[in-house]
């Protein structure tokens, strides 16, 4: 019987990139909540963006943050995965020099920037609101080190090798796409809360459903007993999967609430 279900935010609850959720999903959550069963986002998102898009249903649920490194439920922090602070700025100060890159830093529940143009203070800010602080030195910020991401304008493709080469042996590199690469602790992924999760509640993996389209669910979605990719996902997230699907709340209302697996 499934007692927690996890399902990736980008790409699979938001697939076509929409700024907000359906009712549905709400309503999903809800009739979970009241059956006893645990729901959870699993993201690369942090604590703050993510309650903002499930305020109706922020207290029915639990949080997987910035990819595993921070895991909260009832409010309560249960799980934090923290980066060392003196390799996190040796790495900001790598991505200020390198030309073209920024840097967005994830605390646990706020984004700090120290943006090079103001075109990239205008988008993040657009992006996350007031969740942006922008400083001048991290080394004052009074704050754990969550997830370091590297925005490059053009592409990361033009500065990936550089900083795979200097930091995929320090950090865990849970993101590599479009105009992002993104490192968070040593061995962490969004595995790493679904684990504290199950150990808070006394869930077994077989008892765990997960959704999610990137590579940053292969893990997750291999690690539980029910994984489901979605259906335009690359084909190396669906093989890692046991099941695919072109809809998470409706295989959630069939396979859990009316069959009951």
């Amino acid at each position: 019987m499934i007692k927690l279900i996890l399902s990736d935010v980008d790409g699979t609850l938001l697939a076509k990139g929409e700024g907000a959720f359906d009712k549905s999903v709400f309503e999903v959550v809800d009739a979970l909540y009241e059956r006893g069963i645990h729901f959870a986002a699993a993201s690369g998102r942090g604590y703050g963006d993510l309650v903002r898009l499930f305020a109706p249903v922020k207290d029915k649920m639990s949080f997987v943050c910035s990819d595993g490194a921070m895991t909260i439920s009832n409010g309560e922090v249960i799980g934090i995965n923290s980066m060392e602070r003196d390799r996190v700025m040796a790495l900001v100060n790598d991505i200020t020099y390198t030309e073209g890159c920024e840097f967005l830093l994830y605390g646990r529940e706020k984004l700090y920037v120290r943006p090079k143009t103001r075109g990239y203070e205008n988008f993040i800010v657009d992006r996350y609101g007031d969740s942006v602080v922008r400083v001048d030195n991290i080394d004052g910020i009074d704050d754990d080190f969550l997830k370091l991401s590297v925005y490059a304008k053009n592409g990361v493709e033009l500065c990936a090798g550089h900083f795979e080469k200097r930091w995929s042996d320090t950090f865990e590199l849970v993101y590599n796409a479009n105009n992002w690469m993104e490192f968070v602790a040593d061995g962490i992924c969004k595995v790493s809360g679904v684990r504290e999760l199950c150990t808070r509640y006394g869930i077994s993996m077989d008892e765990v459903m997960a959704f999610g389209d990137g590579g940053n669910d292969i893990k997750l979605l291999g690690t539980v007993a029910y994984g489901y990719a979605m259906d335009y996902a690359p084909e190396t997230v669906k093989a890692a999967a046991g099941y695919v699907t072109d809809d998470v709340m409706e295989t959630i209302r069939r396979q859990v609430l009316e069959s009951g697996i």
